[in-house]
């Protein structure tokens, strides 16, 4: 086993040592990034990014009220800090040719002196908080948020997220540019992680309606006892005088009959549908709690099945989605 594990090690050195022999295979383009000179994210987004596994930073396109910000706070890496003299923040537009290609375009947004950076003990260097309207943001892409044509291409154009890049401006004169942070993954730790090069994600939404739910579905079943099963047909029908309260008619693919419960929402992550706690077959019980997508007329609930005795029998993940 050494001997595999040191040839395996012998083979990552070698090529390493090809990749930065060639100047075109360096990932972080080390000979044209000023050594210790980063601008690392720190605040919410590296929260969201980091430890909670979701975007740094969201919109909704088909929800914008206007008011929205892309926020996010920078702590300056530098042997000197003092060196770093402001930073410039653009976006970047897409406008997509006939052939298929896509032409990117950089467009300024704002600059940022190092004047405005301060030195506290939330963090060990200097930092700063960037607050970007997504109304200028949009703007600078052409798009209006009011327009439905625009809010389409938010959804198409835009779908893997708006870029948010900063060039840094050095005292001596000299950049780092975003541009040459070209593998910015092999920065993400809670320290190093850039806010160079960030994402606003664009994710679609679609404001609540409690009257299309009514139909069938294809179940499928993910337990943690029995592994995956279905699919299965369900069929939910409205509540009679209970316009978000919706019938089950095949729960567990048994003909078990339950009822459903969807939370009006007003962004992604309120989108909530429950399965209060409700009586089984043999003095069982069933009680689940999920989220819905009004967009795709899908959702997934995770149940919980117990005994009388309040074993659980169950517990999986079901998803419903339109045949």
């Amino acid at each position: 086993m050494k001997s595999i594990i040191n040839k395996l090690l012998a083979l990552a050195f070698i090529a390493l040592a090809f990749a930065c022999a060639d100047d075109t295979l360096d990932p972080l383009q080390f000979n044209f990034v000023k050594k210790g000179t980063i601008l690392a994210l720190r605040g919410q987004q590296l929260q969201n990014i980091y430890f909670e596994g979701k975007p740094g930073a969201e919109f909704f396109p088909r929800i914008i009220q206007g008011d929205e910000t892309f926020d996010f706070d920078a702590e300056i890496l530098a042997e000197d800090p003092t060196t770093l003299e402001s930073f410039d923040i653009y976006t970047v537009k897409r406008t997509p040719n006939p052939d298929g290609t896509v032409q990117l375009d950089r467009v300024f947004l704002l600059n940022v002196p190092f004047s405005e950076f301060q030195q506290t003990d939330d963090y060990i260097r200097p930092w700063v908080s960037v607050s970007i309207p997504l109304v200028d943001i949009l703007e600078a892409l052409g798009l209006d948020y009011t327009n439905p044509d625009d809010v389409e291409t938010m959804l198409t154009v835009y779908k893997f997220g708006v870029s948010i890049e900063s060039d840094l401006n050095l005292t001596d004169g000299s950049k780092v540019l975003a541009a040459d942070i070209v593998a910015s993954g092999l920065f993400q730790s809670n320290q190093f992680y850039p806010a160079q090069r960030l994402t606003y994600t664009v994710t679609d939404y679609c404001t609540y309606d409690n009257s299309v739910w009514g139909g069938a579905y294809d179940a499928t079943e993910s337990s943690e006892f029995f592994g995956g099963y279905g699919p299965y047909t369900v069929n939910l029908s409205q509540a009679p005088g209970e316009p978000d309260r919706y019938n089950a008619d095949n729960w567990y693919d048994s003909g078990i009959p339950i009822y459903i419960v969807f939370e009006e929402s007003f962004d992604v992550e309120s989108q909530v549908v429950t399965a209060p706690v409700q009586p089984g077959p043999s003095n069982r019980t069933i009680e689940g709690t999920g989220t819905y997508n009004q967009c795709t007329q899908e959702m997934t609930i995770t149940f919980e099945y117990k005994a009388a005795d309040g074993t659980l029998l169950d517990k999986f993940i079901w998803k419903l989605v339109r045949p």
